[in-house]
């Protein structure tokens, strides 16, 4: 930990995001006063595109490295597991004088073989890890073998994705399922075979569909842009979260957004999600790799439209409360004012 010094922190934020991404620093208000400076591994659109190691993650820590050096910065904040890999490893390379904050510490697949052990070795100097579940908490822990009160829930506090939607594009009614990341579109389609009068309308990856059977009752769209996907979601009769197993720590985004909008949702019941929903209070949760129970609870949603409304009522309140963006912001500011020793 540093000592207390006058003038505003230095707060030093690494990202995959576009270059002067504020994160929340157009939201953070008060006290203690903060200077943020924001690195981009995206500033070489060059490097992006190169095969192999991520040399704009690498060019980035360097960077961090040389801010380091200087004493430019009193904390570190890197955003997502790879961007914070390569922070700890090529830009604070185990010095302990600036301490070091991971947001979004979350994997859709955990590493492997010399990679895991990379991040293993890295990851011990780390000092703080936001998850955005308790499930994570412990799996991270052990899988990297970093003392547990080092990950600090945080639930995914955003705004609405969407403050007004797009026009509708489809005539009657649907469900729709957003989002890639570690998702069962298999149960998914099996599903919607079951109910070939229900409309299924899907935004999703390239890959997403690979090697599946699309029944004709179901319309994809690839890589939409944000507000026409979250469009497409909100003009939806319900919103699906296809997940592909009963530990899956995914979907945050997705759930957390369909909250917002205030939609009454299916999701795979994960203990990576229970942070968010409970079952028949804020969505109906069914088992994982289940398309029989998936397809029951959509046309339950369908023939009930009060249990729509109440669902979605109550998510969106919940998320209101506590998916919001001050959520965030006051997470941040503790984990701040513990790792740099300031008062408010």
């Amino acid at each position: 930990m540093i000592a207390a010094q006058s003038g505003p922190i230095r707060v030093t934020s690494c990202h995959d995001l576009e270059p002067g991404w504020p994160w929340i620093a157009d939201l953070y208000r008060g006290e203690p006063e903060i200077e943020w400076r924001s690195i981009s591994t995206r500033r070489s659109r060059l490097l992006a595109r190169l095969p192999g190691p991520h040399l704009g993650r690498i060019r980035a820590a360097l960077e961090v490295s040389r801010i380091l050096g200087r004493g430019q910065t009193d904390l570190l904040v890197s955003h997502g597991p790879y961007t914070s890999y390569y922070v700890e490893a090529l830009g604070r390379r185990g010095r302990q004088d600036v301490p070091h904050l991971v947001f979004a510490f979350n994997f859709t697949d955990i590493p492997e073989g010399y990679r895991l052990e990379a991040m293993r070795r890295a990851f011990r100097s780390t000092d703080r890890f936001t998850v955005y579940s308790h499930m994570e908490r412990e799996l991270y822990a052990e899988t990297f073998g970093v003392p547990i009160d080092r990950f600090i829930f945080s639930r995914w506090g955003v705004g609405s994705p969407l403050p007004t939607p797009g026009p509708r594009t489809i005539a009657g009614p649907y469900v729709a399922a957003i989002g890639g990341e570690a998702r069962d579109y298999a149960a998914l389609c099996e599903a919607a075979s079951r109910l070939p009068r229900v409309l299924f309308v899907l935004a999703v990856r390239p890959h997403s569909l690979d090697g599946l059977n699309v029944p004709e009752n179901v319309e994809v769209h690839i890589n939409l842009p944000w507000r026409d996907a979250w469009s497409l979601v909100w003009h939806a009769e319900a919103a699906l979260v296809p997940l592909r197993s009963s530990r899956t720590p995914n979907g945050h985004v997705t759930i957390v957004g369909g909250m917002h909008l205030g939609k009454a949702q299916v999701i795979t019941d994960s203990a990576g999600i229970r942070d968010y929903v409970e079952n028949e209070r804020t969505a109906l949760l069914v088992p994982a790799r289940d398309p029989v129970a998936f397809a029951r609870a959509i046309e339950r949603l369908l023939e009930e439209p009060p249990l729509r409304e109440r669902l979605g009522r109550a998510a969106q309140s919940f998320a209101a409360e506590h998916c919001n963006e001050e959520v965030t912001v006051e997470t941040f500011r503790s984990q701040l004012i513990d790792l740099t020793s300031r008062n408010r």
